[in-house]
């Protein structure tokens, strides 16, 4: 997945966060939360085991402690409770997503307990052509598919609350 989704993923976290304006810091933590699992892209390929791409930073154990990590840099934004639910779903939601990718060899959502790589039946996301260049035709169509599909959350994550609040109250006057 071209990451697309990912973002719209840590956006929403940060809409679910904030309040009429949240801050900056809060949008910041959780896309990069929502991210940060494809550095495994950067690593030497012979490292192996479970650091390749798709391996233990795709796992909820992972994802776990980038929650903790979450919850720290946002120990004064909010309940506390809050934050870190919200971090982890976010963090959680990359090694799911890239799940329903067709092609690859898996996720470890079982690190680091199994080795075990796992697919979702249902692929309906092409797999990022990270191998061809960044301006290439089918890297820009497969970004174009993954754009519609994530449509609806980025749409939601971005709209403006103040239109919303001012919505709401026209419908309550009537």
């Amino acid at each position: 997945m071209p990451t697309v989704g990912h973002l719209a993923v840590g956006l929403a976290g940060w809409r679910l966060h904030g309040g009429v304006r949240p801050p900056v810091r809060p949008a910041l933590v959780y896309t990069a939360l929502a991210t940060f699992q494809d550095l495994d892209l950067f690593l030497p390929h012979g490292w192996g085991g479970g650091w390749v791409h798709r391996g233990a930073l795709h796992s909820p154990a992972v994802a776990l402690v980038a929650a903790v990590v979450g919850l720290l840099l946002l120990w004064d934004h909010g309940d506390r409770a809050k934050v870190f639910l919200l971090a982890f779903l976010v963090a959680v939601s990359h090694g799911l997503l890239d799940t329903l990718t067709r092609g690859g060899v898996g996720v470890m959502l079982l690190w680091p307990v199994s080795l075990a790589r796992f697919e979702s039946p249902w692929e309906p996301l092409p797999p990022s052509p990270f191998s061809a260049h960044h301006r290439s035709t089918r890297f820009l169509l497969r970004l174009a598919y993954e754009s519609l599909f994530f449509a609806p959350l980025f749409l939601w994550a971005l709209w403006p609350r103040w239109l919303s609040a001012r919505r709401g109250m026209a419908g309550r006057e009537t």
